[in-house]
């Protein structure tokens, strides 16, 4: 079921937000935001001919906003950064409707995989990781719905699908990040456990 990988995630993440992360304003916003996208799941509206979800707009919003607070690079490397990783986006997509191979070849974990390597390869912070990929995958549903619509075929921009690959590939993305961090720290107590004993 379309969308069921993004809410469990979701509550994941509300949960270990609460629990686990200390307070501050960032772990609020975070918290707020995690919950109002489980609010406005099903919210759909419509601009002109075009239907759009409620999470395509507060991804967008969010991703912005997480881009403009932990941004390191310049804007015209993360502006390449989003246009390589809607590109890949949109271009599967469309491979999947004129090839029926690719439907069973690019599920939403080997598109997930696909933007968590891109992704990966281009940046190092985890912050401006989650918001390029949020940013990368919203701007592909709507240049899709746009395509969509020149062809006469009615799409709706933020299928609950293309947020499953968001909600992948961002968890990908934190326990890389966190799996990371405890291998420095053991790395750090090997080398004091080395000092002491004399080996280095």
């Amino acid at each position: 079921m379309d969308g069921a990988l993004f809410l469990w995630f979701a509550w994941m993440g509300v949960i270990i937000t609460v629990f686990f992360l200390k307070a501050s304003n960032n772990r609020t916003s975070l918290l707020f935001v995690l919950l109002l996208a489980i609010c406005i799941v099903t919210f759909e509206f419509q601009v002109m001919e075009y239907s759009f979800t409620a999470l395509v707009l507060l991804s967008i919003v969010y991703g912005y906003f997480l881009l403009l607070t932990y941004m390191q690079v310049t804007r015209i490397y993360a502006v390449i950064i989003v246009l390589m990783l809607t590109a890949a986006y949109t271009s599967i997509e469309l491979f999947s409707i004129y090839d029926p191979v690719f439907t069973y070849l690019y599920t939403k974990w080997s598109v997930s995989a696909i933007l968590f390597i891109i992704i990966h390869m281009s940046l190092h912070n985890s912050s401006e990781r989650c918001s390029l990929l949020i940013l990368g995958v919203v701007h592909g549903e709507v240049i899709l719905s746009i395509l969509f619509q020149q062809m006469g075929i009615k799409r709706l921009a933020g299928e609950l699908a293309s947020f499953d690959i968001i909600a992948i590939s961002i968890m990908g993305t934190v326990t890389w990040h966190y799996f990371v961090q405890v291998t420095e720290h053991l790395e750090k107590l090997v080398k004091k456990h080395q000092e002491r004993r004399g080996y280095s």
